[in-house]
């Protein structure tokens, strides 16, 4: 188990039975944090880091201290058992590195950082340092991901050829109004939300290699996107379709499906379908679709299953599930789900798509 103090070396700083987590951003996502924290037996949520208001009266409420930026917390010698990172993407970079240099574990919300440059730089961090680093693409840690990915691995779908991802709904104002960043470079659908996609299929179907994509912003008229349509192939031959859009309603998105986030209206519909040569699934719904034989054809009646994953899907409790696999990570030395290579790769791939869009050719990422 690692803790801060002023040498900057690992040290224990009480039992191992509670663990005393900063958290830095108290935003959307920073305020789901700190709950998920509060609610697990063996975590404390000691040290909230953000100079808002709110921030100060959610440290109140929840019995943390509230410091206003990382130099006046790091001063304080406050000791933490680990960091949890809500921040805008571009500020993930000084704020990973800081707490790495004290031999603090991260636990970094998505995107790992807002350039691949930023993100390498924490990588080698994490590795040099031995200090561990877990992303927040928290879609991983769904039971149902895991018995997709298994599924998958079975052959159960036979081989996959293709498939289309849907992220479509349509963002309040006030979202743009609370951060200013979303509208501006590093922001837009495809670093905020494609990001979480992009993990989860590279999670189900390995390695994506080439990329090619068009983009409009049309309806806002924001410096970033607000529609996208992209195309992907993987290492394996596959290939898959995606359309993302933060204008448009629609039930078709993974929010919608797992009833993950409680900013969202759960839908009962998912965003992504697979395309085997035994079958076809719906995600998270898990409805498989198939002929009564398994070399069936357009010939044979084609069936599904329903509800398939009403029992496997777990709601709002996803982030509660992050930071249990977290501990796990600060005791066991268990390896991270979500790696701080993972974390880096995607946002690699993201990059890759915006280059696409800017120069309108197929975008071929190299695999390291």
């Amino acid at each position: 188990m690692y803790g801060y103090k002023d040498e900057g070396a690992p040290v224990l700083t009480h039992s191992p039975e509670i663990l005393k987590f900063a958290l830095v951003g108290a935003g959307l996502i920073g305020v789901r944090h700190a709950h998920a924290i509060a609610k697990n037996p063996h975590a404390g949520l000691s040290v909230i880091i953000d100079p808002a208001a709110p921030a100060q009266k959610l440290a109140e409420d929840l019995g943390a201290r509230h410091f206003s930026d990382i130099d006046q917390f790091f001063a304080s010698g406050e000791a933490i058992d680990a960091v949890i990172i809500a921040t805008p993407n571009n500020t993930h970079r000084p704020f990973a590195l800081a707490f790495i240099e004290k031999g603090v574990p991260c636990l970094i919300e998505k995107p790992l950082a807002a350039n691949s440059e930023d993100a390498l730089a924490i990588v080698k961090a994490s590795q040099q340092a031995g200090v561990p680093v877990l992303v927040g693409h928290h879609r991983r840690h769904h039971d149902v991901s895991h018995v997709m990915r298994q599924k998958i691995d079975q052959g159960a779908f036979g081989q996959i050829v293709g498939g289309q991802l849907t992220w479509m709904l349509r963002k309040p104002d006030e979202y743009y109004d609370a951060g200013k960043w979303r509208i501006e470079k590093g922001g837009g659908p495809i670093w905020i939300n494609l990001i979480h996609e992009i993990d989860l299929v590279r999670y189900f179907l390995g390695e994506i290699v080439a990329v090619s994509a068009m983009a409009s912003n049309d309806v806002r008229g924001n410096e970033v996107e607000e529609s996208a349509v992209i195309n992907m192939r993987f290492e394996s031959g596959a290939m898959l379709s995606a359309i993302v859009s933060d204008t448009a309603p629609s039930p078709w998105h993974f929010e919608g499906g797992s009833a993950e986030n409680p900013n969202i209206c759960p839908t009962n519909h998912g965003g992504l379908r697979l395309f085997g040569t035994r079958g076809a699934i719906e995600f998270p719904q898990m409805r498989h679709w198939q002929h009564a034989t398994p070399d069936g054809h357009w010939g044979e009646a084609i069936k599904s299953d329903t509800n398939a994953a009403a029992d496997i899907i777990q709601g709002e409790a996803i982030l509660g599930s992050q930071i249990e696999h977290f501990i796990a990570i600060i005791q066991n030395h268990t390896t991270p789900l979500v790696t701080a290579q993972d974390g880096y790769q995607n946002v690699v791939v993201v990059e890759a798509i915006h280059e696409a869009i800017k120069t309108g050719a197929t975008v071929h990422i190299p695999l390291i």
